[in-house]
């Protein structure tokens, strides 16, 4: 499974990369409906990402280079791209960790059940 989740980031990397606008869409502002802050300090900031059945992103939004873990598992998520077009993502258990590229992206569970996971994102300049 992470070897997949491996192979299909650097897949749609280049597409994400570049898509990012000058001006940063943050998820927590522009599709609060789904994202919640968790924590945050000088080192990291997570956010719980929690979509029910049929739900997506309220908007589009620039997604940072993180860390993200799967709580729920998910058969069927969709990562929308600017430019019209979108990538299933494959299959996850609880649990299942993996390094997501930077982009602009709407996510959209294409499932029945509901959907939840962590991002870890690190911040820049980072003092112990």
């Amino acid at each position: 499974m992470k070897v997949s989740l491996w192979l299909l980031a650097a897949v749609v990397q280049a597409s994400l990369l570049t898509s990012v606008p000058a001006m940063a869409a943050d998820p927590m502002e522009v599709d609060a409906s789904h994202h919640k802050l968790e924590f945050q300090n000088n080192c990291v900031r997570v956010i719980r990402g929690s979509f029910g059945p049929g739900e997506k992103s309220d908007n589009l939004f620039d997604a940072k280079a993180v860390v993200v873990v799967a709580l729920t598992g998910s058969k069927a998520t969709r990562l929308n791209l600017p430019d019209g077009k979108s990538v299933d993502l494959p299959p996850t258990n609880p649990g299942d960790t993996w390094w997501a590229p930077a982009g602009r992206i709407g996510v959209e569970n294409t499932s029945d059940s509901r959907v939840e996971f962590l991002v870890i994102e690190p911040q820049t300049g980072c003092v112990n």
